[in-house]
Order: structure tokens, then C-alpha cells, then sequence
């Protein structure tokens, strides 16, 4: 398994693993009540928000990915088609097995490094935009629920909590297959966005679900704040997880 940046052909995939993924997370099962019997609809909303934030400046899309070479040493099958492949100097198909999304806030050099889009990701990116108000407008994704949605914003929940820290990265999305879940997949794509956090001496934000609380919280991010949504069996916590120097930690916060 490898770590690497996504590429277009990826969120198809992606896309699907959302479906399986996403099945028992408090949120969608709230914003989206109908995914479990409307699955093409749900897996195309993942699909365009994928190819959105894909063009949208200062979001950074992670992938893990296996190949053959890598299920055969695991003792997967089709032993035959990956020898035949490394035979004729093929390079192996790889499978994205999981996905993170990141989006780097801010004003600092650092975060403008991140910041760019090109007139073609500008224009993909309206072109995705009208899209999407198309099939708000005319309600055609059969896995949500307008009124939930509606909801939520009324509450506030659509807003940034942590507007008061301009400079940090924000994990959006952590998805990994349930086929590969609790094999280190997830720890390894969370690791990658941390790093750079690191690296820019800025914190990490997110909001987290009740099944991966337990994971951020084991590796440093502490709760910043906790939203509670009257009617909704959920609490979802935004967390927070401040780099290890805590001289530049202050720097980076206030920078911008």
C-alpha cells in the first residue's frame, strides 16, 4: 500500500468505497437517510463533491492504493495476470482502497503555496457548481433529505467554528474500504495531512464521528467545540490538534 496524491480516475472508486463507508456515520445517515436504498444516488453526490473539491483552491485530495504486486504477497489470487504483468515490465493496476480530504485555510505563503487553480479547474469547477444547484433545484438526489439539510443550517452547522484560526489544515473526509479497515490505512492517510501540518507549524481541525473520535483523540486532537443538535442522536465534537512546538504553534495561528 501506498500514499499518493489523487488523480480524476480515482473517485469513481472512491466514490463507491463512500457508499460502504458512510453506511452507519451518524451525519449521513441524517443529511442522506436514503442512501442505503437509493445507492446510485448517494454514490453520485459523493462523485461530485470529490471532482469538486478536487479544482477548488487550497483542497487536497490523499489517496491509499494497493496492486496485484501487493495483494499476491498477501496471498490474494490472480497470481497468474500479476506475473504476466511484471513479466512484460507492466507497471501493477493499482485500487484505491481509501481516501482523505484536506482543505488548507489561510493567507500565509504557506497556505497560497496550496491556494492555486488554473483556468481549467476555474471553469470545471462552475461547471461542477451549476451541477449541483441543477440537482438541488430539482431535488434529484434520492438519498437525502432537503428538509434535514435545511435543518442543519438553520442550526448553524454548516458555519466554521474555527473561523478564529485562520492558519491550519482541516481534514474534511477520512474513508477507508471496510474490506481494509483496522489495518493501519486510515492511520496512514491521517498521518500524511499531520506531517504537514507539522512541517508549517499549524494546527489540524476537524469534526469528528462517534466511531473515529477515539483514534483522533489516542494521536493528540482535543476538543475545541461541541455542537449539540436538538432532535438529532448525534453530538458531533470539532477537534483540534495543535503542532508539537509550541513557540511556532503561536506564529502559525496568528498568521494572516
Amino acid at each position: 500500500m501506498r500514499i499518493r496524491r489523487a488523480v480524476t480516475s480515482d473517485f469513481p472508486k472512491a466514490a463507491s468505497i463512500s457508499v460502504a463507508a458512510f453506511a452507519k456515520d451518524e451525519l449521513y445517515h441524517y443529511t442522506n437517510p436514503y442512501a442505503g436504498q437509493q445507492q446510485s444516488s448517494f454514490r453520485g453526490f459523493m462523485l461530485r463533491r470529490l471532482k469538486l473539491r478536487n479544482v477548488l483552491p487550497g483542497y487536497i485530495t490523499w489517496v491509499a492504493v494497493t496492486t496485484e504486486i501487493q495483494d499476491l504477497q498477501d496471498g490474494a489470487p490472480d497470481q497468474e495476470v500479476g506475473s504476466e504483468r511484471g513479466r512484460r515490465g507492466e507497471e501493477p493496476d493499482e485500487t484505491v482502497i481509501g481516501y482523505a480530504v484536506w482543505n488548507r485555510h489561510g493567507k500565509s505563503a504557506a497556505a497560497r503555496g496550496w491556494q492555486t487553480q488554473s483556468w481549467a479547474e476555474w471553469l470545471e469547477s462552475m461547471l461542477l457548481k451549476t451541477q449541483d444547484t441543477y440537482v438541488d433545484f430539482f431535488q434529484l438526489d434520492k438519498s437525502a433529505s432537503p428538509c434535514n439539510m435545511r435543518r442543519l443550517g438553520a442550526m448553524g452547522f454548516f458555519r466554521d467554528e474555527f473561523a478564529e484560526i485562520p492558519e491550519r489544515w482541516h481534514l474534511h473526509n477520512l474513508v477507508v474500504d471496510p474490506i481494509y479497515q483496522r489495518g493501519g490505512v486510515g492511520a496512514k492517510l491521517l498521518s500524511r495531512g499531520l506531517e504537514q501540518a507539522e512541517l508549517e507549524k499549524v494546527p489540524t481541525t476537524l469534526k469528528a464521528s462517534t466511531v473515529a473520535e477515539p483514534l483522533y483523540r489516542r494521536i493528540g486532537f482535543n476538543t475545541f467545540l461541541l455542537m449539540d443538535l436538538p432532535g438529532i442522536r448525534m453530538g458531533l465534537p470539532s477537534l483540534i490538534r495543535w503542532p508539537s512546538n509550541p513557540e511556532n504553534t503561536e506564529a502559525g495561528s496568528s498568521t494572516g
